[in-house]
């Protein structure tokens, strides 16, 4: 499954990432299984890296489906990091569609301005190992 996550408890942080060619099935099972995870909070942030994503095999109406299905709460400060134009583009309409409901999401094109924004600059060395391991887990 080219999506996956980890939580690191101490940091307050839900470590997402998404590769290859992501699907509805993969947006939507990420979501669920976190909703279900006894360790997630809806308060923690998230940092969501999809750099890696060579192509999003997914629409508008997933987009919608996944604004509806998460399991984060009012406030949660949650920075996606995309590539490319189109998933610049997926990553805002989730953004707007979110924002009715009080997320405070910003779309990134680099990691580091992520984490800078998430305040957690001075542990971007742990959230990056965090990042490779999850894609190493599945090679």
């Amino acid at each position: 499954m080219p999506a996956d996550y980890r939580i690191a408890r101490a940091l307050g942080l839900v470590i997402s990432r998404g590769w290859g060619v992501v699907t509805d099935d993969d947006l939507l099972g990420h979501a669920r299984a976190l909703g279900r995870d006894p360790h997630f909070r809806p308060d923690l942030r998230q940092l969501y890296d999809f750099r890696d994503a060579a192509a999003q095999d997914f629409g508008g109406a997933t987009v919608l489906e996944l604004a509806n299905l998460s399991p984060f709460g009012a406030g949660a400060r949650r920075a996606i990091v995309v590539g490319g134009d189109i998933a610049f583009g997926m990553a805002q309409m989730f953004k707007l569609l979110r924002d009715n409901l009080r997320d405070d999401i910003r779309v990134f094109r680099d990691v580091g301005e992520a984490l800078a924004w998430l305040d957690l600059a001075e542990h971007a060395a742990e959230v990056l190992a965090t990042l490779a391991a999850i894609r190493e887990a599945h090679d």
